[in-house]
């Protein structure tokens, strides 16, 4: 690992961006220190979520974000030279490749960065739903920090912001597939069977989608202090159906 290309990928995105486009001599060295970011910082940020549960979920988080990353990238990087190649940038396979990397491995420090400051609050006592939040926001900066790379990687001329748009509508539909099924990161220190992937679930797009749907509709419902309560039937069925969920979510290991 160099310690000289890890500067520039924190602070000169831009340089290493044209390194990358331009098939520098260089390049291998940025792919090569750029694959060990990713296997160091992804798979510390992976761990240290998963000392939320403790135990083999540390292994767990630690071997699946990076490959959730890596994954990701496999699956892009042929959709990336294509796109490229269509909206006037028809650069060599290699040169996509490290672009790629070189972004993932931005994203991957950033992470690392993010780690320590996560496992004191964590080690503080921060609950599951707030340490979902915070671990969601440092992956999202840390999303974002790969994409001005790569988009800088774009350089000047017609069909900049287009082949960008594409890119990102790419990388967010792939990773955030790829991190749907590999789940769960995070887990309950109550569950007691912990497992490695959950049971496959419809999709990302789905999850999504249905989570907009149920936030929806509970908006419109305001709570009303004066409301009459509910009927004895209606307050068991509910509170059967609770018990029946917190049940499964702890046979199934979390989210």
């Amino acid at each position: 690992m160099s310690a000289t290309v890890l500067a520039r990928l924190l602070r000169s995105p831009g340089d290493v961006a044209r390194a990358c486009r331009d098939d520098d001599p260089e390049v291998r060295a940025i792919a090569a220190t750029s694959l060990a970011s990713i296997a160091l910082g992804a798979a510390a940020f992976g761990g240290v979520i998963g000392s939320f549960r403790g135990g083999a979920q540390i292994l767990y988080g630690a071997a699946k974000v990076p490959l959730a990353v890596l994954a990701t990238l496999a699956l892009s990087v042929p959709a990336f030279h294509a796109l490229a190649a269509v909206l006037g940038r028809p650069w060599p396979m290699r040169s996509i490749v490290a672009l790629a990397l070189a972004s993932a491995g931005r994203s991957s420090l950033v992470l690392l960065a993010f780690a320590p400051a996560l496992w004191l609050m964590l080690d503080l006592g921060m609950g599951y739903h707030t340490a979902a939040i915070v671990a969601s926001g440092a992956y999202a900066v840390a999303g974002f920090a790969a994409l001005s790379l790569l988009v800088r990687g774009l350089g000047e001329g017609k069909g900049r912001i287009t082949t960008a748009i594409a890119f990102i509508g790419v990388f967010f539909a792939v990773g955030g597939q790829t991190a749907w099924i590999l789940r769960p990161y995070l887990v309950r220190p109550r569950a007691t069977n912990v497992p490695f992937l959950r049971d496959r679930e419809g999709s990302f797009a789905e999850s999504v989608l249905t989570s907009l749907t149920s936030a929806a509709i509970y908006s419109d419902r305001p709570y009303r202090i004066d409301a009459p309560p509910a009927p004895a039937s209606d307050a068991w069925e509910g509170r059967t159906r609770s018990r029946e969920v917190e049940e499964d979510f702890e046979e199934e290991g979390g989210q």
